[in-house]
């Protein structure tokens, strides 16, 4: 076993608990857990594969950080915090592009899936699929026909225990597929 090459998904599975941890008690994820460890991630790489490594762990953290920045500043961070936004991006350094992406695709539709299950289990599951079928055609509709949101279908939620099931997740298949040959 390369204990380099196994180093980057320990991080990252290090970095995942703490954040979940951290987020799910503080409602938080501290710039200093993610950019810590985002230099981690660049030194790893580089030390890991020199200056192709390093550029490839480069283009990870800003892939991976470009989507969840872009619906940052689009909801005026209401749809996901900026500690998410650093979480990813230091993920994507430690993980790679394609891993990253992965791994954010993964925490987006595991978010989407607990809210389900929150919005099921509160009673509010049909008229949030009315609600979202009528804003479906809301854009359409002249603004004075126009609804607001219902405030009781509005979920705060934490995505940092999502990232961590997600990484775990990946990082258990990447050793289950290694292991298998």
């Amino acid at each position: 076993m390369n204990v380099l090459a196994e180093a980057p998904l320990v991080a990252a599975c290090v970095l995942t608990l703490a954040s979940a941890w951290t987020d799910a008690r503080t409602g938080r994820i501290p710039h200093r857990l993610t950019m810590s460890m985002l230099g981690i991630g660049l030194l790893l790489a580089l030390v890991g594969g020199g200056l192709v490594g390093l550029g490839y762990a480069l283009f990870g953290a800003l892939l991976c950080a470009c989507v969840p920045l872009v619906l940052f500043y689009a909801t005026r961070g209401a749809a996901i915090g900026g500690g998410d936004v650093g979480l990813f991006g230091a993920l994507g350094a430690l993980l790679g592009p394609t891993a990253g992406l992965q791994v954010e695709l993964a925490s987006m539709v595991l978010l989407a899936v607990f809210a389900l299950l929150i919005i099921t289990w509160r009673g509010h599951l049909f008229s949030m699929l009315k609600r979202t079928l009528w804003l479906s055609v809301n854009w359409a509709l002249p603004k004075t026909q126009h609804r607001a949101l219902d405030p009781e279908l509005m979920i705060p939620m934490r995505m940092g225990p999502a990232i961590c099931v997600a990484t775990w997740t990946f990082v258990t298949l990447e050793h289950f597929y290694s292991f298998l040959g």
